[in-house]
């Protein structure tokens, strides 16, 4: 019954880990995309950046990458925390 429970921690950690690693990777993907295109003109907020990743229509896809990367580090977080009774 233990090993069974070490398993299923086990295993909410790799998918946290995995979920972490896929939006890291899609945030950097996309500030790689938006670094090498910036706007010329934009306002104090947001900023040359967040401008530049609005135009470029990838804002639902940034959101989506950065929301993953929360997801993952959170899960592996309660993994890492959670007391075994």
């Amino acid at each position: 019954m233990r090993h069974e429970r070490g398993k299923m921690k086990m295993k909410r950690g790799m998918i946290g880990g995995f979920l972490a690693l896929i939006g890291s990777i899609w945030t950097l993907a996309i500030g790689y995309i938006a670094g090498n295109n910036l706007v010329s003109g934009w306002s104090t907020p947001p900023g040359r950046f967040l401008t530049t990743v609005l135009e470029m229509g990838l804002t639902w896809l940034f959101g989506i990458a950065i929301a993953l990367t929360v997801l993952g580090i959170g899960l592996m977080a309660v993994e890492l925390f959670r007391k075994e009774k």
